[in-house]
């Protein structure tokens, strides 16, 4: 009987041993891999000679992640942007070093908007929700820099209801280089 309690003791001490083991060495070989992702913004003019709209925010979610604890928080590299002088390029919006690995959300918080009509006319925007979000996944691998180019459609985003100009930032799309 003694003998068969010391094997089983031995066999658990065996199995702690190898998943402390097994688990170590998945965190020394993922948890020191990042890459850089990079998030640009470009956009069409419509009826605006100047759209400018400033960022408060930008985050990434990683897979596989709570929602509380797997959200990061880029660096705002340009925190005002003129939506209207990127029509056929991007500018670079927000920045980070992040784990490498699947990312499955982009999370863009908007401030404030202006705008100035090709008339003329100048327009302070509200911004109801002020968030701009898409759950297009994308990697980021490790040493390397993932681009996404997210074009905040215009034509869709700004609104005029009840005597008040609106911007409600739509997605058009996101592209990844």
């Amino acid at each position: 009987m003694a003998a068969k309690r010391t094997l089983a003791i031995v066999a658990i001490a065996v199995a702690v041993i190898v998943i402390a083991a097994a688990v170590g060495a998945f965190m020394v070989l993922n948890l020191g891999k990042r890459g850089t992702i990079q998030i640009y913004v470009k956009d069409s003019a419509g009826d605006w000679s100047h759209v400018n709209v400033t960022f408060d925010k930008v985050q990434v979610h990683r897979a596989n992640s709570t929602n509380d604890s797997g959200w990061i928080t880029l660096s705002i590299k340009n925190g005002t942007l003129d939506l209207v002088e990127l029509l056929d390029v991007s500018a670079l919006m927000g920045e980070g070093k992040v784990a490498a690995g699947k990312y499955t959300q982009l999370r863009i918080d908007v401030k404030t908007a202006t705008g100035v009509m090709t008339n003329g006319t100048e327009v302070t925007f509200t911004v109801p929700s002020g968030e701009l979000k898409t759950t297009h996944p994308f990697n980021v691998v490790d040493g390397g820099t993932t681009k996404l180019t997210v074009d905040i459609d215009l034509d869709h985003s700004i609104n005029y209801a009840n005597g008040k100009w609106q911007f409600k930032p739509v997605l058009g799309s996101v592209s990844e280089s």
